[in-house]
């Protein structure tokens, strides 16, 4: 009888087209160096070899703590690590199976992104996950990590198709030849049948299954956007970044913007500094492009991408505070869309918040398309007031025909909605007015929340609308008219979510958003038409930056 095969879980990378074992090393351990593993050959498939040692071998990291109550330590204390990996030929590519701590001697570089996510979604039915790992890019990017007790609906794990990136994915392929589990990002763990001799042939089935697109038919989402980890990429995305920079060095017009890569309390009676490149203590009162690149010409910058991402920093300081600290990297603020390739090869690319995402073309169009189809109205207008609170406190002082609701908080029936603000200002036409200071990517993305949780509580809260009737009433000018009373049927297309966001021009003159914040604005607007509310946006233009001011005004 012949001896049941054994069950094992494998490690499993694919190197990326034209690389082959020797470039597949972080520069410590590629062949020659003292820290390199030892190659050997791999009995059985031609082609195959393997690379093998100690990776690491040091002394612990808590002996020093140790040594101050107790000096008589052995002196031969190490922690160590060893790996071990087999490189076997499939074609014209490379599969990489690692053993123990091999992974941290690989150039993560020389590998296929993705590798794992992909097999995983080509191989396990939407209803069979176990494991989904989601990462929703914005202002503050949120991570999640949802495991189900048992194989589950992608359903059940909350996906927010149009906004968030499968990271990792793991659960039950439906060919159980294939594998008993399978989970994987970059790297693929593959719990399977499988003696030595069968490895070609295991491998072989994991690159076939990567190069499938079945999971386009139930995971089509995960192409949507993806986080940008190849250095290579990386160096040609940064290059026609820095090529913009130099169009607006010379006065050529580019799209390229800035916004904090945080959510931040950003009010514009703060002070900034950019610093790194010789310049000495300008102050600036807001993040902007035009200041920098003003910057830039009056410290006569000379250096290249590098210098700038390594050393070019803002510092900042509050009202009230004596030193300005430094806040972020020049890099991490800027915001910029660009493509590399051409044709059917083109791909689209977003940096935001210092990461590079690529973004699949036919998504790029459902958001663009989605952005360009929202009513667009102007209530407020181009104004001269420089952030939201000065805004509120014009508005109020000047337009009659609009109530002023912030600050004015309710609190509706139950505790779901607590000390909810319904508006900014709410319109003789029955229009919910949100403002919100768009400089800052974060606090726009607040802003589309502000909206839905408004409008939910209006379409579906009794409570919250009588208390709102009431305050609207007390507040004077009739405005209660436009609401319904108690009992009364809310008819919700009577009534509108605008948006309301200041944002300074572009260099070409023209208003505009973050791509990331039209995707959320796509899933904040979207919600709120399904309670039957329409939704419009105005882009409110405020003052320019600092610099521009001057220069416009001494032209």
């Amino acid at each position: 009888m012949p001896k049941a095969k054994s069950v094992r879980t494998l490690n499993i990378r694919l190197l990326r087209k034209g690389r082959k074992p020797e470039n597949a090393f972080s520069p410590s351990f590629v062949p020659g160096e003292p820290r390199a593993l030892q190659q050997r050959s791999w009995d059985g498939i031609d082609g195959a070899s393997l690379y093998i040692g100690q990776v690491y071998s040091n002394p612990p990291g808590w002996a020093e703590f140790i040594e101050q109550g107790s000096a008589d330590l052995p002196a031969d204390m190490l922690t160590s690590g060893a790996g071990a990996v087999i490189f076997v030929p499939v074609k014209d590519r490379f599969a990489a199976i690692c053993f123990g701590h091999a992974h941290i001697a690989l150039n993560d570089d020389a590998f296929e992104r993705q590798f794992g996510l992909k097999v995983t979604l080509n191989t396990v039915p939407r209803d069979k996950l176990r494991t989904l790992d989601l990462a929703t890019p914005d202002a503050v990017t949120f991570q999640k990590r949802v495991q189900a007790s048992k194989d589950s609906d992608v359903q059940a794990f909350g996906v927010d198709v149009i906004r968030d990136l499968a990271r990792v994915a793991g659960g039950t392929p439906k060919n159980s030849a294939f594998a008993r589990f399978v989970a994987g990002k970059d790297a693929l763990s593959i719990t399977c049948t499988v003696e030595p001799g069968d490895l070609q042939a295991k491998c072989a089935e994991v690159i076939n299954a990567y190069g499938k697109v079945d999971y386009r038919k139930e995971f089509a989402w995960v192409d949507n956007m993806r986080l940008v980890l190849e250095k290579d990429t990386i160096a040609d995305l940064d290059a026609k970044l820095f090529a913009a920079i130099t169009d607006l060095l010379v006065g050529k017009n580019s799209d390229l913007h800035m916004a904090p890569p945080e959510i931040v309390n950003y009010v514009e009676g703060n002070q900034l500094h950019y610093n790194g490149f010789g310049s000495h203590g300008v102050n600036f009162h807001s993040l902007s492009i035009q200041d920098y690149i003003a910057e830039l010409e009056r410290c006569g910058f000379a250096g290249d991408m590098a210098e700038l991402k390594e050393k070019h920093r803002i510092k900042a300081k509050g009202d009230g505070e004596d030193e300005f600290a430094e806040k972020w990297r020049v890099y991490d603020c800027f915001v910029f869309e660009t493509s590399l390739g051409a044709g059917a090869d083109e791909q689209h690319y977003v940096l935001f918040a210092g990461d590079w995402y690529c973004v699949e073309k036919k998504f790029k169009k459902i958001i663009e398309d989605f952005y360009n189809d929202i009513e667009k109205v102007t209530i407020i207008g181009a104004t001269t007031c420089k952030n939201e609170r000065d805004l509120i406190a014009d508005i109020e002082a000047t337009r009659v025909d609009l109530l002023k609701l912030d600050q004015q908080k309710i609190n509706p029936a139950g505790v779901r909605y607590a000390n909810l603000e319904p508006c900014d200002f709410f319109s003789k036409d029955k229009q919910f007015i949100h403002l919100k200071d768009g400089n800052s990517s974060g606090s726009i993305s607040h802003l589309w929340s502000q909206g839905v949780v408004s409008a939910e509580a209006f379409v579906s809260d009794a409570d919250f609308r009588k208390k709102l009737r009431k305050t609207v009433k007390d507040l004077g000018g009739g405005f209660e008219a436009g609401l319904p009373k108690a009992g009364e049927k809310v008819v919700r297309d009577d009534f509108k979510v605008v948006y309301g966001i200041m944002r300074q021009p572009y260099a070409d003159g023209t208003l505009g958003l973050p791509f990331f914040s039209k995707v959320s604005l796509q899933t904040a607007a979207s919600r709120i038409e399904q309670f039957g509310i329409p939704v419009a946006l105005e882009l409110i233009q405020k003052p320019a930056s600092d610099k521009a001011a001057e220069k416009e005004a001494e032209e």
